[in-house]
């Protein structure tokens, strides 16, 4: 598996999903939300911000180590797994032989904290995909949880699909620079200037089935 560090994103024509124009406006929207290059607050998501790729959008929350699971997740996901996707860990998504990989890629995004993109295919059917990763802080300024996308090209058949990880390609591996507020100064941010929950209200999932 080739995983490539610290490459700007301007420079990831090659990328998984770089051209995608749902994963290009997902990530444009969490980076105007960078304040001061910081990593966006899972609060400040707005809904209505990212309406064309919602769809294909998920929360992913940070159990502890190793584990996390999805608590908001669009209708594109639901379609993919033929159920509903919320609550279920992610590597639901994948195969057995690949979820101890997903696993370990995910909680480098969480911790490091990282962007990544994974190229995806589904075994048995004429299905690929990439899912984006893009980190975010909450209330006590962790990285805790994760904005994510899982776009697809192909045929999805009639059953439920499963990933495995697209070993020909490269992983877009992207560690961000940054110092991760610790708990006592989140606090204190909260003290001073409220806490996010009161900024924006919390992630709604709108699902249009017409």
């Amino acid at each position: 598996m080739e995983i490539v560090n610290n490459i700007p994103f301007h420079h990831q024509d090659s990328f998984p999903g770089a051209s995608d124009p749902i994963l290009q406006s997902l990530e444009a929207y969490w980076n105007a939300l960078r304040h001061a290059r910081q990593i966006p607050s899972r609060n400040d998501i707005e809904p209505r911000a990212i309406d064309a790729a919602l769809p294909h959008t998920f929360i992913l929350q940070r159990i502890s180590s190793g584990v996390a699971r999805l608590r908001v997740a669009g209708q594109q996901l639901h379609d993919l797994l033929r159920m509903d996707a919320r609550g279920m860990p992610i590597g639901t998504f994948f195969t057995p032989d690949a979820r101890d990989d997903i696993i370990q890629i995910v909680e480098t995004a969480f911790t490091e904290p990282a962007i990544i993109s994974i190229p995806l295919v589904s075994p048995g059917a004429d299905l690929t995909g990439t899912m984006l990763l893009l980190p975010l802080r909450d209330e006590k300024g962790q990285t805790t949880r994760i904005l994510g996308a899982i776009v697809t090209q192909g045929s999805r058949g009639q059953r439920p699909c499963r990933f495995e990880i697209a070993h020909d390609l490269p992983i877009r591996h992207e560690t961000l620079a940054l110092r991760v507020a610790s708990t006592q100064e989140a606090v204190l941010s909260q003290i001073t200037k409220g806490p996010d929950a009161t900024k924006h209200p919390a992630l709604r999932l709108v699902v249009n089935n017409r």
